[in-house]
């Protein structure tokens, strides 16, 4: 089974503190600035746990890889670059260089570049970062495309991935070809990974005890063609100043004004705008679908929202809207309300498309062109749903294990889509421990 690897970019911040330079004690008091003198900025560096030359040769990072292996690693110019052997066999194949550490946390960072096979037209390259800590098991995070996922491995002579949450998207990765800057911060309390400087997934596991070795990974399934993987800077450190904060998620918009909670979206198939009434979202297509997330992969969450759309129990009608969790490549939940004055609860996954799990006419929905306030609470394998502060279906799923994703809106359309059939306000998302 392919391994993959908990891939985590940390790129601390660093504190930097203004002065000149250096003079002796005596003469420092005859400095004068004049408002065309330059201020000389220095950084003040954060201890690691890594040499600054991690990447030359003859380090532990760059020893070459035994006769056989499918990978081959170069070191160059502060510069690791991993590539397929030429006379790969197929096979999974795994390449894990680290180093010995005794932390109670950390933060690791790195620029990794990833290019495609030339064979292929998707980039399949595995990369990621790892730590084996207390527990005997690895925990690693992999970046693959613009997909990411957090697992565990056992420590076997052939690692094999024990658990995983779901392969999450996020726009804040970039395409092949270009650099990211990756950041993984743990702590007990769980791991953060940020890709160029933004929160893009959490993980309620974090390190048991202390680490006892980190580092970085490639990984190619045994049907994928492995291109080339660069990594740069990479640096790793356990004091307080290099962590981020670790406090659970919240997202709040009011959705009455463009603040970039959906920046990151394309959304040339729905109606969107915002005004003071709220964030009019719907396909344009006859009863189309449309979803639209933000924030980053969680594990549990809470999320809240009003909708405003014409509703009436007494006509037919499919048209509907609603809040969605843990959306991810293995798919998502998605809890909605419909014109008809009922109520649904899906689980959309690649295997069974729009599953679904409850479906109910409610009172707790009021009629008539108005507001009703939805609530959607993910945590482990319970789902409750909650219409106008009422909560009016909870159930436990485990079927393909939904664990992980983003947080949003979805929508579907009538047979006459327009720009105020769907009116989405008052949208929050938060983080919450199961």
């Amino acid at each position: 089974m392919l391994l993959t690897a908990l891939l985590a970019a940390c790129a601390p911040t660093e504190a930097a503190a203004a002065g000149t330079a250096a003079l002796p004690e005596e003469t420092a008091a005859e400095i004068k600035i004049s408002p065309t003198s330059a201020i000389l900025l220095t950084a003040t560096p954060i201890p690691g746990l890594l040499p600054q030359d991690v990447f030359q040769q003859g380090s532990a990072f760059c020893l070459p890889e035994m006769p056989g292996s499918s990978f081959v690693l170069t070191c160059d110019q502060d510069s690791l670059a991993v590539a397929q052997a030429e006379e790969r066999i197929k096979v999974d194949a795994l390449l894990m260089r680290g180093q010995e550490v005794d932390a109670a946390q950390f933060n690791l960072e790195a620029d990794v570049t990833s290019l495609a096979s030339v064979d292929v037209k998707s980039d399949q390259n595995a990369y990621g970062f790892y730590f084996l800590d207390d527990d005997g098991f690895y925990k690693a995070v992999r970046v693959q495309g613009q997909y990411f996922n957090f697992e565990t491995w056992n420590v076997s002579a052939d690692p094999k991935v024990e658990t995983q949450l779901d392969p999450s998207f996020s726009p804040a990765i970039q395409y092949a070809g270009q650099e990211n800057h990756l950041r993984l911060a743990c702590t007990q309390a769980g791991c953060e990974l940020f890709a160029n400087e933004i929160l893009v997934g959490r993980s309620q596991t974090g390190i048991s005890g202390k680490v006892q070795s980190a580092g970085i990974f490639t990984a190619s399934a045994w049907d994928e063609l492995f291109g080339q993987v660069s990594f740069q800077g990479l640096t790793l450190s356990d004091v307080d100043e290099a962590m981020p904060a670790f406090t659970n998620y919240t997202l709040a918009d009011d959705l009455r004004a463009d603040r970039g909670t959906f920046s990151a979206i394309g959304m040339s198939g729905a109606f969107n705008a915002y005004d003071e009434s709220g964030f009019h979202f719907s396909p344009v297509i006859p009863y189309g679908y449309y979803s639209a997330k933000s924030g980053p992969a969680l594990q549990n969450v809470d999320v809240r929202g009003t909708i405003s759309m014409e509703i009436d129990p007494e006509q037919p009608g499919s048209q509907y809207a609603g809040l969605v969790c843990r959306s991810s490549r293995a798919g998502t939940y998605m809890a909605v309300i419909g014109v008809d004055g009922s109520y649904s609860i899906y689980r959309d996954t690649p295997q069974k498309p729009f599953t679904l799990l409850a479906e109910k006419k409610s009172d707790a929905i009021l009629a008539g062109k108005t507001a009703n306030t939805l609530r959607l609470v993910c945590s482990g394998e319970t789902i409750d749903f909650y219409i106008n502060e009422q909560l009016v279906e909870s159930l436990t799923d485990n079927r393909y294990l939904l664990n992980y994703g983003r947080a949003g809106i979805t929508t579907k359309a009538g047979g006459d889509p327009n720009a105020d059939a769907i009116i989405f306000s008052d949208l929050s998302i938060e983080e919450i421990e199961e």
